[in-house]
């Protein structure tokens, strides 16, 4: 009987030892996640606001972590290049992709050979930030409100036209969505950046621009330009006297997401301990105060709810690519 309780115990600790390493198999990051510097791939160029506010995050989860978090600009093909990057990267929580609207579900939508599917190639963390658009006109335009904008560019057909930051940004695609919205006819002017198309309405040489409020708010307190709407579900704190384009008739919300995706495969628990680091420093005061002078709102939630909100995000932003015929040069 002795005999027999020895080799029962045997058994039962060479079970133990399995299954703990089974474990360690299917949990390499355990607790000690992260165990040495993480990439955070930003796919525009370093300087600009998308830039900017990865690296107030980055600079959060290096001190909350004692690791660093290093920003890697990868600049190509509106996001497209950085995108790719990290869905081909080792699914090992090292190399995490800090992406926006475009990213995930703009680019896809106009692009047959994107190289990517945001919703398959992916693990998708943490939403992030919200920003908001402004929309706005040249005085010349004789309107103050959304409405006026409407029922005067429906009675000057080939009068108005709109300018973006290039073709499939997210200016453009949103123009294309006021349009079908409203009905109202625009021509689209693209540029090759933000800084030329504000420039240009400015001046007066197009009519319309939906743009970051940073850079238009000084300009309609000057009267330069004339402050119709802002996209997000809320006004602007800087801004308190320009409603939201569902406040002024339009049923038209819209925010510009940034957010945190992993290669597709990373083991669950690095995608939770990354997805709670990251909401920490979205309640962070000091963090937010950093990036409010752009616009950023944090919007703290769960890896199923980011994955829910990018896949009305792709539905949405494809269904207008699809109806405006909008394709990547």
């Amino acid at each position: 009987m002795a005999f027999i309780r020895k080799i029962f115990a045997g058994l039962v600790l060479a079970g133990v030892a399995c299954s703990t390493g089974a474990q360690a198999q299917t949990n390499p990051a355990n607790s000690a996640y992260p165990a040495r510097a993480v990439r955070l791939v930003v796919p525009f160029v370093a300087g600009g606001a998308i830039d900017v506010t990865a690296r107030r995050l980055a600079d959060y989860l290096s001190t909350k972590t004692n690791q660093q978090f290093i920003v890697e600009n990868t600049v190509g093909a509106s996001g497209v290049v950085g995108a790719r990057r990290v869905a081909r990267a080792e699914p090992d929580g090292y190399t995490l992709l800090f992406g926006t609207t475009s990213v995930y579900a703009i680019n896809p939508a106009i692009n047959a050979n994107v190289g990517y599917d945001p919703l398959k190639d992916y693990e998708l963390v943490a939403r992030a930030f919200d920003s908001a658009l402004m929309l706005v006109s040249h005085p010349s335009v004789p309107v103050k409100t959304v409405a006026e904008l409407v029922a005067w560019g429906k009675a000057n057909p080939g009068k108005l036209n709109y300018g973006s930051s290039g073709i499939g940004t997210p200016q453009h695609v949103l123009g294309e969505m006021f349009k079908l919205s409203t009905g109202m006819p625009m021509t689209h002017v693209p540029y090759k950046g933000g800084a030329q198309s504000v420039q240009d309405v400015t001046g007066g040489h197009i009519q319309v621009l939906f743009e970051n409020p940073l850079s238009l708010i000084p300009l309609v307190d000057d009267k330069k330009l004339t402050g119709l709407a802002v996209t997000g579900d809320a006004r602007l704190d800087q801004a308190p006297q320009v409603p939201t384009l569902k406040e002024a008739g339009a049923d038209i919300t819209v925010a510009i997401i940034t957010g945190v995706a992993a290669p597709a495969g990373t083991p669950r628990d690095i995608v939770i301990r990354l997805n709670s680091l990251i909401n920490d420093g979205l309640r962070d005061k000091e963090l937010l105060e950093s990036v409010a002078k752009f616009g950023a709102i944090a919007k703290p939630g769960t890896p199923a709810e980011f994955h829910a909100f990018i896949a009305s995000e792709v539905k949405r932003w494809g269904e207008v690519a699809r109806a405006a015929n909008i394709k990547a040069e």
